[in-house]
């Protein structure tokens, strides 16, 4: 029998570890993004200072979350309350919504700050093996890993591990342009029961570009 694709595992045990979470009927946030009226603030665009303080910029997620779904359904609010952050980057934000904690990684969605108080969803491109073998890519508004964001790079690297020892899953590494996260580079790793020597996750397989 195919071995179960790593990605496909790691979704499956995000599922069951936050499984008390109840998915809100509401709209996907790429039919409802809100306006800077409905964001509850309103900036100068010609100063980074006049950027709200982070508090604000993220009760402003924190009040969207449900009715817009930027979780898709893993919302643990006093998980988001936590540990959730923003990372300023000249008169933008990239907001990073740290969803839901699972066993051993992170449900995390991202959202792009406007100097005139606007704000917009973010997706990020990923690969999957479809039933062939062949990788195909998609977009998604939440990504399932461990995530860490240089602020003077503008890099986003999300390390989506398939199980708890971290074997075998993806890496991937996002370019923070000011208004979205374009796809530098993706990585992949299958899982293996074969006793494999552990690879790295820098060293996995390079899929993109």
């Amino acid at each position: 029998m195919r071995q179960r694709n790593a990605l496909g595992g790691m979704a499956v045990l995000v599922m069951i570890a936050i499984a008390g979470c109840n998915t809100p009927s509401a709209p996907g946030p790429e039919t409802s993004a809100p306006t800077p009226a409905e964001s509850g603030a309103a900036a100068d665009p010609d100063s980074e200072s006049s950027l709200p303080a982070d508090e604000v910029i993220l009760q402003t997620v924190y009040d969207q979350v449900e009715s817009l779904d930027l979780c898709n359904g893993f919302y643990q609010p006093e998980v988001a309350q936590a540990e959730s952050r923003v990372y300023r980057v000249g008169d933008r934000a990239l907001v990073e919504l740290v969803c839901a904690n699972a066993a051993y990684q992170s449900v995390y969605a991202y959202v792009a700050y406007q100097p005139d108080g606007s704000w917009q969803p973010l997706s990020l491109d990923v690969f999957y093996p479809d039933e062939t073998g062949q990788f195909v890519r998609t977009s998604e508004g939440t990504v399932g890993g461990l995530a860490t964001f240089d602020p003077e790079q503008g890099l986003l690297t999300v390390f989506s591990k398939a199980r708890g020892v971290g074997d075998c899953g993806s890496l991937a590494d996002y370019r923070w342009s000011g208004g979205e996260l374009e796809l530098e580079t993706f990585r992949y790793q299958e899982c293996s029961d074969s006793g494999e020597e552990f690879v790295e996750p820098a060293d996995y397989p390079q899929i993109y570009p």
